[in-house]
Order: C-alpha cells, then sequence, then structure tokens
C-alpha cells in the first residue's frame, strides 16, 4: 500500500465485532454440564471440527463426566451426519430462528476449529454472551485475546478435553472466564466501540 501512495500514519487495521445491545439480556438459566458448537455443518471447516470432536475429544470427556450434552446447531439437510460418530449425549437441534438462548444457557462454548478461515464470529457471541469458550488455537484465529483470561487454548485432544473439563467442574472458573471475555468483547470487539474506531 505504501508502494502506491498511501500514508502509513493514516492506514490502520478495523477488526470485526458483534451487536453487543443484541447479545445481552436474560436467556434463560443455564444447564448443567452442557457444551455447545454455533456452527452449521453444512461448512466443511465446521463438519471438519466436530469430526474431530466427536471422534478424539468427546469420549474422553465423557469418560469423566458421563452427563455432559453437546448440541450442535444448524441444519443438516443434505448433511453426512451418519459419518460422525454416533455418541449418546449429542443433540442435533436443526435450525434454530434464535441461537442466543442456547449459546447462552450452555456451561461451555466449544471451537475445535482445524482448518478454514476468517474472523471467528462464534468465539465473540459466545464470549458476549456469557458463555465461557474453549477453542484451538485456530479456532480463536485472528482475535487478539488472553489465553487463560478470556477463554482456554489447546490443540491436543487431551488438553482439549481437560480444559472442558476443568471448566464444567468449576463454577468460580466458569462465572470469572465469562466477566473477563464479556469486558474484553465491550473494550474491543462491539460495534460502537469499532465504529468509533473507523469513523476516528
Amino acid at each position: 500500500l505504501v508502494r502506491i501512495g498511501c500514508d502509513p500514519a493514516r492506514l490502520s487495521v478495523v477488526p470485526n465485532g458483534v451487536d453487543l445491545e443484541f447479545l445481552s439480556g436474560d436467556f434463560g438459566q443455564p444447564e448443567e454440564n452442557t457444551l455447545i458448537y454455533n456452527g452449521a455443518l453444512t461448512y466443511s471447516a465446521n463438519f471438519d471440527a466436530m469430526a474431530y470432536f466427536l471422534g478424539s475429544v468427546f469420549p474422553l470427556i465423557r469418560e469423566e463426566c458421563p452427563a455432559v450434552r453437546l448440541y450442535i446447531t444448524g441444519k443438516t439437510s443434505g448433511v453426512p451426519v451418519e459419518q460422525l460418530p454416533n455418541l449418546d449425549g449429542v443433540v442435533f437441534t436443526g435450525y434454530l430462528m434464535d441461537v442466543r438462548p442456547r449459546v447462552a444457557c450452555a456451561w461451555t462454548s466449544i471451537v475445535p476449529l482445524r482448518v478454514g478461515g476468517g474472523t471467528r464470529l462464534k468465539v465473540l457471541e459466545s464470549m458476549a454472551l456469557g458463555t465461557p469458550v474453549v477453542s484451538t488455537s485456530k479456532g480463536a484465529e485472528g482475535l487478539n485475546l488472553r489465553p487463560g483470561q478470556d477463554l482456554l487454548i489447546a490443540d491436543t485432544p487431551v488438553g482439549f478435553a481437560s480444559a472442558v473439563l476443568r471448566l464444567l467442574s468449576n463454577a468460580v472458573m466458569r462465572r470469572e472466564m465469562a466477566a473477563a471475555a464479556r469486558r474484553t468483547v465491550e473494550a474491543a470487539y462491539s460495534w460502537n466501540t469499532i465504529g468509533q474506531q473507523f469513523n476516528g
């Protein structure tokens, strides 16, 4: 850009973000030992993430927490769900007119992405809704977040399962991480904040 005459002093990166007003409110009571994956399996990266999670991670979690349930949102028509491991505790919700209650009421949001690109809005949406996030490094790619404070990062099956189990077993950790994550979204990823940066 500098080579074509742009002034570097006037260049800045404006991040993607979320509508905090839309993602605020009372969406119901949290459901014990519940996980959420908010991503349509019609997208190949989401299907890969669930094939990996269900095949390599979820069984490890169920060994320690047999009551755990995983909700996977989005339409499944045309999706070869029969190719995914058929495990107890997995619920395909189908298309939801409003996904906010399902995300907000889960104890943990999982983002086990291994491929793909773009801003991970599902991470920011979960953080804004007060649902703690466990993600791979790929899943949180491009977001300026603090591992261990805003979310947990794990890139191996054992590490991912351990991170999820830590959150499921520790209500204080869930509350503290949810609060920290919400503050981060408010400070850096709300549309109001981004709009001011864009217009500045």
